[in-house]
């Protein structure tokens, strides 16, 4: 049963991968999958402050009309969470200090990692955005967002939730112009 469900998710990573490189190989011919995907919070991911979790249906409430900066974080990689997560927190802040768009980490942190991560990796997170805790892919798997490539893992959603930008500036910094490009036009 557990041999199942692990080539189950394994298939479906190698599936959403394979779609998303075939899109951005071939974008002259083809619509890029992404672009304009309509992405939702799943009510099993919750809200993580300080030490407490929350449900997600606040914030859900909280964001409705807001474009969102939204970043798929590895939360048991030590070099993800405390170097990624902070410095693209930073960047994406350091653009949008006037707008109505909110950043929210959505933290990938299995049940057995998360004590390693709420003392070890928690208290090193300097981000002022919201963060989401998912610990069993929920995020990913309810939008069909499954894939390794970080510069999919990265993007901005429309006050309708619609994917209007992705990359990641950290693996790609020429990508900041067209998120700054995108804001100009949301707002």
């Amino acid at each position: 049963m557990i041999k199942n469900r692990l080539f189950v998710f394994l298939g479906l990573i190698i599936l959403s991968s394979c779609q998303y490189k075939s899109a951005k190989i071939d974008q002259g011919n083809r619509v890029d999958t992404l672009l304009s995907k309509k992405i939702r919070l799943p009510a099993e991911l919750l809200e993580l402050q300080g030490e407490r979790f929350l449900k997600i249906d606040t914030f859900v409430n909280e964001i409705k009309g807001k474009n969102m900066m939204i970043l798929i974080v590895d939360g048991t990689c030590i070099k993800c969470v405390i170097n990624h997560l902070n410095v693209l927190d930073s960047i994406f802040h350091s653009i949008i200090p006037n707008t109505e768009c909110q950043v929210v980490f959505v933290l990938n942190v299995s049940q057995r990692d998360s004590a390693f991560f709420m003392n070890d990796l928690r208290p090193e997170i300097r981000a002022s955005g919201k963060l989401l805790w998912d610990s069993h892919y929920y995020f990913e798997l309810y939008n069909a967002l499954l894939t390794p490539d970080k510069n999919l893992r990265t993007f901005m959603t429309n006050k309708d939730g619609k994917i209007v930008y992705y990359g990641n500036p950290i693996i790609d910094p020429s990508v900041i112009h067209g998120y700054k490009r995108a804001l100009c036009t949301l707002n």
